[in-house]
Parts: C-alpha cells; structure tokens; sequence
C-alpha cells in the first residue's frame, strides 16, 4: 500500500512525524489491538513486513504464505481503517525511529543529503528533517507545548483517505477472487480526501546557486556531487530525456567524459542520473546529480574537472539530440523489460504501487522501462537545464579542516555535519558558460550488437526435410525399423 503523503507535509513542530506514523500503525488496531499481533501473525505464518517513508509517499508491505493470504490482508488493512497509537507505544517507537537516525550518522550520503536540506531555500519542503528523532518528536514539541498524539491522529485522519492510496495484492488465486478480498477487507477506509497534495509551486530546491559546499567525509575519499534542478518529468514516462542524457554523461568508454578524467588522472569513476529516492525525483522539481569521485589530483583541479563536464555539455548541445542514441536505449530497455529476472514478492508490489499514481492504467506494469516517444525538442530543453547559473557544487572530502582557508564554518543541526560555503568565481562561470571543448570528447559509437527484434523467424532455406514433407533421408523404414 502507498499512501500518498510523506515527510514534504511534516508539520514543523514535529519533523519526523510522517515517519513516526508509519511506526506507529504496526502497534495495534481496533479490530487486532494486541500490539504486534500483525508482525506475530507473518512470522508464524513465514512471512515478514516493513515499511519506509519518502518525500510525498509512504509506502507498507508484507509478504506471507499463500494459503495465509487473507488472513495477513485482514490484519494490514487496518492499518488504514482504525490504528489504535496508543500512547504507551509512542515511547517505545519514538526510540525505533531514533535507533533508525543514529545508524545512518556515519552515512556519507546521508551526511551530504541534510546538508543540501539544510541549504535549500527557506520555506521549501526539503528543509525539513524526515528522519525524525527523539529532539524534533519529544524534546522541541514538548518545549513548545505541543502534544504528539494528537498531532499524529489529526495527520492519520487528514491524508490517510482513499483517494490517496494505490495497492498491489500479489497472489496465486484469481482476480476476481482477489479483488473480492479486497473489495471485503479495505471497504473501511474513509474516503472524501483530497487528492494527492502537488509540490509544483516550491519549484526547484536550489537554484541560481554558483555555489561550493565542502563538507567532511567519514570514508578515505573524494567525491564532487554537481546538482542540475529539472522540472518534474514524471508526465514524460514515454519520452525519459534525463535517461538520455545520464545515458550518454556517464559513458565510460572512448571519447566519454569519464575517459577524459582518467586520462588527465583526476577521477576513477562517475555516476550521473535523476536517483530514485522521494526527494531527488518529486512533484517539486528533479534533481540531475553527478557524482565524480576524485584522484589526489582531481581534488586540487577540483574546478577542471566540473569545466571538463560543462564542455561534454557543450559537445551534446551542439550536436543535438541522436535519435539512434534514443533508439540504442528503448531497445535495451525493452530487452530488460521481456527478459526480467524474478524478483522478491514483496519488491514487486512496492514498485508498482510507489508509481501506479504516475502513470496510465495499461502501463503500470512496463511504465519505467517504457521509451517509445521520441522527442528531440524535450530533450533539447532538458539539456538547457544544465547550465553554470544553476549548478550546485558539493565536495565531500576526508581532507576537510575546520577553519580551513578562513572560511567561516557552518553546523548542520540534526547530524552535526560541519560543512562551509563559498561563491564559485565569476570567471570560472563564465568560462563554464562559453567553453573550448576538448576535441577527445566524443558521442559513443552507435552499438551495431543491440537487437531492436527479438521475435522468432524460421529461414526456408534451412528447414530439415522430414519437416518440409520428405523422409529426411535418415535411413529409417516406414515401419520404424532401421
């Protein structure tokens, strides 16, 4: 089951309070109040459950034995007609979800993500704090006066409507028996909702930027994250121009950008794309990141080596858009796509209820692997995007100093991250903006090995004999005897 609503609509008093929720619906319901009766019954039933919660959604789901199906369905529909939250839970899974904050302290990722909330612009929905944790759930609301439990019952009872919820059931009997359960079983949820709440007016987290941020980095390594803010493509499902463009900046083979950095040995590898994850991929806008992680050298050309990418840009810009390039990569997708490997129950049912709400009805099963549109001014405009004016530099690095080169050093306040800022130098920008492409950078050569049919023909000329109508010529009598 994906709900529609998620740490973008936290209250300010109580960040976190999405998250704590999704705690909070395990503990008991009116019809199975025991707490944990619902984990209890998977578990003997050899199944398991979990949930997590993104941006604008939050997602549950379980797996069980076939002949439990119903039984589990039961028990997790009243998640979303009548949870108990009691309040003798509240404390215990406050400390659930806090455990889930300290383990992730040392994440360098997680560490570079709040400081881009952090950083986003004032009022945006990225500022607030989706971990949740025992100051922004306890400690802050109880200085504020401010009662949790009634704030979580209002949220429950405000956003957890039909209208936006999408469920996947997975299971051997037939549609009509399954839609029969559900149809019995989910009839109690409350509807009259609003529809799914749109971020589009919050735009672009950051934005304008011109900006470095330096931060520390818990592993041995170097890393430069360059940020590009799209507009929110989910409508573009047919079309995917970020696909094709992180298709061909993250290259790796002669003429890519990576070649380039590895040649001049200032990075060992790049990753570029829109992630997945609720807050680089939302309603708000998109974030294009590429992560380049950087030699000894590459730290010290640190600005070379993101002048080197604004010239790969340039190099696509005045090509313009390849549909062979589009073709090469419909046709990989679509190989994927009918030659999938089986994957987990339960990861299955995730992934189409997290985007059943994003795309047309027919394409809720092959929407992500769908590229059928070909749409050269799209992606002409998605290119546009990635411009010096709007980039936004984070360099995350195991040399970080406090007070290094006098720069006034900044703390985030949920994971304690010192991090400092800095103005990237107008001629650097304007270089970035007019750039002298390296001649080595190059389009990737067309792939004459990739299929565009994979459907089975039969060559006349090679059909055997005893199939065309003669005997073969086996040697074998009419009676069978050779």
């Amino acid at each position: 089951m994906s709900v529609g609503i998620g740490s973008f609509s936290d209250p300010l008093e109580a960040q976190g309070l999405s998250h704590f929720l999704e705690h909070m619906l395990f503990m008991g319901s009116e019809k199975y109040p025991t707490e944990n009766d619902y984990d209890t019954f998977l578990t003997k039933h050899g199944g398991c459950s979990n949930a997590f919660t993104e941006a604008e959604n939050t997602c549950y789901h379980f797996d069980v034995q076939p002949n439990s199906l119903h039984d589990a369905l039961d028990r997790f529909a009243q998640f979303f007609i009548s949870p108990l939250v009691l309040e003798g839970a509240m404390e215990r899974e406050v400390q659930a979800v806090h455990s889930e904050f300290e383990q992730v302290l040392q994440s360098d990722g997680c560490r570079l993500m709040q400081v881009q909330c952090v950083t986003a612009k004032e009022g945006h929905p990225w500022r607030i704090f989706s971990w949740g944790n025992q100051k922004s759930l306890v400690e802050l609301p109880k200085a504020a006066n401010v009662e949790t439990r009634p704030l979580l019952l209002d949220y429950y009872k405000t956003h957890y409507k039909a209208e936006q919820m999408s469920l996947v059931v997975l299971g051997g009997e037939s549609l009509d028996t399954l839609q029969g359960w559900v149809g019995e079983l989910f009839s109690g949820v409350q509807s009259g909702g609003k529809e799914r709440l749109d971020f589009a007016p919050h735009g672009a987290p950051f934005g304008g930027e011109g900006m470095l941020y330096r931060l520390p980095a818990v592993k041995e390594a170097h890393e430069l994250h360059l940020c590009f803010p799209l507009p929110s493509l989910f409508e573009h499902y047919k079309r995917k121009p970020d696909e094709y463009i992180s298709h061909l900046i993250g290259h790796e083979g002669s003429g890519s950008l990576l070649s380039a950095l590895k040649e001049k040995g200032w990075a060992t590898k790049l990753s570029a794309g829109v992630s997945d994850s609720g807050h680089e991929k939302s309603s708000a806008s998109w974030l294009f990141g590429i992560s380049i992680t950087l030699t000894e050298a590459g730290l010290e050309r640190m600005y070379d080596v993101a002048g080197l990418l604004f010239q790969y840009v340039a190099m696509l810009k005045a090509d313009g858009p390849q549909e062979w390039v589009f073709r090469e990569i419909a046709a990989t997708k679509d190989m994927e796509f009918q030659f999938l490997e089986e994957e987990e129950a339960d990861e299955y049912t995730v992934r189409l209820a997290s985007r059943m709400h994003l795309v047309a009805p027919k394409d809720i099963l092959v929407g992500e692997y769908l590229m059928t549109d070909w749409d050269p001014a799209l992606i002409t405009a998605t290119l546009s995007c990635f411009s010096p004016d709007t980039v936004r530099l984070d360099l995350l690095t195991s040399t970080f100093e406090l007070g290094s080169a006098g720069k006034e050093v900044e703390t985030e306040p949920w994971f304690q991250v010192p991090f400092t800022r800095e103005r990237i130098p107008q001629e650097l920008l304007e270089a970035w903006r007019n750039p002298q492409v390296d001649p080595t950078l190059r389009l990737p050569p067309q792939n004459e090995y990739i299929p565009h049919n994979l459907s089975i023909r039969k060559d006349p000329s090679k059909v055997p004999e005893a199939e065309a109508g003669g005997n073969g010529g086996n040697g074998a009598s009419a009676d069978g005897e050779a």
